[in-house]
């Protein structure tokens, strides 16, 4: 009776092993059902598979020889673990979809600021006089802010130009002035003594929501643009701040070729959004991203479809992800520059050849240009080749073990106006086909000039004026891959 009993229990264990099993393997199919990334045929593969292993399994824990019975909980148990670790990266991967393509909205802060020796300590303490605030037309968020500081004060609000407003806060024609943070910075960069003497009171932070659709190129059927902006901060993407990237990337889902064109951040362009004014590239992300990329489809004669916008931090955090990057130097050199995070200067030192980096030290690679004298022409083949690097790691099989890292470093990291299903069909195709890209690069050159520019009133600085030889060549480039259907 009592080993009847002992084998009633085993065969009872054998059985809760294999329900187990079959549990785990309805919630991975399920999930990969919800996903949608891999197309039919490869889904009922799967589910096949599943399906004969499961019965497999079941005819063995059913099994009246004992060590049937026992490899075939020895196999529930082992499926079921494997079986488990997949549904943690597609817990993952559903979590990470499902943040990654919501809208977001830009955020303006719009600073008011004071000659540090006016002693005030807050707004309320100013009693006469006129607050300096930027046009109304500088931004949409301009208008906001102006909402928002009639509530703080009712002290008369004067619009004017940025470099009236520091020259009048300076001249003490206006008791206070308002900016926005990105916009002062260049004023700071300017002028260092202006940085030492102004003190911000109070921070105004606005939201605009990004009104950027996309043009529903279907991407898998014909070919289509994306604008790649990599800005010049750390911390929240949607923060306004200056393009240190700026890389038009044209894709032909038909031949599989892919063009980067790369625009060296002090290209002096034209701002179709503020009547044709003129200023740096790297300025016109200041106003948001629908003014850089009608900046750019006017100067290369050309229609981008979507924008993928990333910023210092998403660049340390994925490559640190992936556990560094491997690029070619063809040069030895030094990069020093100021870390933000860190509040103090660094210096990074690369050698000719193969450099294995880091998160900083990929930045810091991309970033360097005064250590040559082609300047930014070099930063930007830079840029491309930390690029290349990474999607050669993303794409190699070590991947998996980094997978749930990496998802977390891009995770709220970026924005774009890619949508979840445009994405999912676009891999979709590319499981299927499993075809290799052939990758093209180009770069815009131009010559070293000074000239006015739109974001700092009309002050001179440095900028690179288009060679319209090399632009000419960049817009055949383009039309001829966009163009060519076989």
């Amino acid at each position: 009776m009592k080993q009847k009993k002992k084998k009633l229990r085993k065969s009872t264990l054998f059985r809760a092993f294999f329900i187990l099993f079959l549990f785990v393997s309805i919630i991975f199919l399920w999930n990969i059902f919800r996903l949608g990334i891999l197309p039919i045929q490869y889904f009922l593969l799967i589910f096949c598979i599943f399906l004969v292993l499961n019965l497999i399994i079941y005819s063995l824990v059913i099994s009246k020889k004992w060590n049937k019975r026992m490899i075939g909980c020895i196999l529930s148990i082992v499926f079921s673990i494997f079986v488990g670790i997949c549904i943690h990266y597609e817990t993952a991967t559903m979590d990470f979809l499902g943040s990654a393509f919501q809208s977001r909205k830009r955020v303006e802060n719009y600073q008011i600021i004071i000659l540090t020796s006016s002693n005030y300590g807050s707004l309320k303490e100013i009693k006469t006089g006129k607050i300096g605030v930027p046009f109304i037309d500088y931004s949409e968020g301009a208008s906001l802010m102006q909402t928002e500081l009639k509530k703080k004060t009712s002290l008369t609000l004067q619009e004017s130009d940025n470099s009236t407003l520091v020259e009048s806060l300076l001249h003490k024609n206006f008791r206070a002035i308002v900016m926005e943070e990105a916009q002062k910075n260049l004023f700071m960069e300017m002028d260092e003594e202006f940085a030492s003497q102004i003190t911000v009171l109070d921070t105004i932070t606005v939201t605009v929501q990004n009104k950027r659709k996309n043009r529903d190129a279907e991407i898998t059927k014909k070919p289509f643009s994306v604008y790649l902006s990599g800005n010049d901060e750390y911390g929240m993407i949607n923060q306004v701040s200056r393009s240190d990237v700026n890389i038009v990337v044209t894709v032909n889902p038909i031949t599989h070729k892919i063009l980067l064109t790369s625009i060296p951040r002090d290209y002096y362009i034209t701002l179709t959004t503020k009547n044709g004014a003129k200023d740096k590239l790297t300025h016109a992300s200041l106003y948001g991203i629908d003014t850089s990329i009608q900046a750019i489809e006017s100067l290369l004669n050309m229609n981008i479809d979507y924008y993928v916008k990333v910023n210092f931090s998403s660049l340390v955090n994925l490559v640190n992800a992936v556990g560094g990057v491997d690029v070619n130097s063809d040069q030895a050199f030094v990069a020093h520059y100021y870390d933000e995070p860190l509040k103090t200067f660094v210096t990074y030192h690369f050698v000719e050849g193969i450099n294995h980096l880091n998160g900083k030290e990929a930045l810091a690679f991309s970033r360097e240009r005064k250590s040559f004298l082609s300047g930014d022409r070099v930063r930007a083949l830079h840029q491309q080749l930390v690029l290349s690097a990474l999607i050669d790691k993303i794409a190699s099989p070590s991947i998996l073990k980094n997978y749930t890292k990496i998802l977390n470093a891009i995770n709220g990291g970026f924005d774009t106006n890619f949508s979840y299903d445009e994405i999912l069909s676009f891999l979709q195709k590319q499981l299927d086909k499993n075809a290799p890209w052939e990758v093209t690069t180009n770069i815009l050159e131009g010559s070293d000039d000074n000239a006015r520019v739109y974001s700092m009133s009309g002050v001179s600085t440095y900028v690179m004026k288009p060679d319209e030889e090399s632009v000419l060549k960049a817009q055949e480039m383009i039309q001829a891959l966009l163009s060519t259907n076989e």
